[in-house]
């Protein structure tokens, strides 16, 4: 077993890269509470991560990857709104193997009727590898209204679909909407 300290990955007391998020639900079947939401970001270039020790010639070591939390607040009827930032990890050199980069990998909000166990976790994302924080434009996540506030499985999570033609056409006008979009600004 590998007895090395693991390093420390540090947040950016400082970030300055902000993107201002905006989600807005329409046609929702009732209320929904935001349980969650945070952004991942992920190091980007394996070769500042040590070898594996325990498993020569094998798989390099795991990707590290980090949630950090953000908050979404009500500024309206079914519009809320956040800020993430590209810039929420300090890329240092963590390992004595060069500077580990991170990035911006995407950001999520996870919806529930009350927030209580056993409902429909709605889920609804950016992603930064689709362009989806520079892109300016909203996306649009489409729900069936039957999952709420509860499906047959306990805790569904469910991501939706991008398009609605992606539904049986006879449950077309059963959809509600989650779409976030993203701007970048000023801290």
């Amino acid at each position: 077993m590998n007895n090395e300290a693991r390093p420390e990955y540090r947040e950016n007391p400082s970030p300055r890269q902000a993107y201002r998020l905006t989600m807005t639900i329409k046609d929702a079947p009732g209320p929904l509470k935001i349980i969650a939401s945070a952004a991942q970001y992920d190091v980007v270039n394996r070769e500042c991560l040590p070898p594996p020790k325990d498993n020569p010639g094998g798989r390099s070591s795991p990707v590290p990857t980090r949630d950090i939390p953000f908050e979404l607040a009500q500024v309206s009827d079914g519009v809320y709104v956040g800020t993430v930032y590209a810039d929420a990890m300090i890329d240092e050199d963590y390992h004595g193997r060069g500077v580990c980069r991170w990035e911006l990998i995407q950001a999520r909000a996870h919806l529930k009727a009350t927030g209580a166990d056993g409902e429909t976790r709605f889920i609804a994302g950016l992603s930064q590898s689709e362009g989806e924080f520079q892109s300016g434009q909203p996306k649009t996540t489409y729900f069936w209204k039957g999952g709420y506030p509860a499906s047959k499985i306990e805790d569904f999570p469910d991501f939706g679909e991008p398009e609605v033609d992606r539904f049986k056409f006879d449950i077309r006008n059963e959809l509600f909407t989650i779409a976030l979009a993203s701007e970048e600004v000023a801290p």
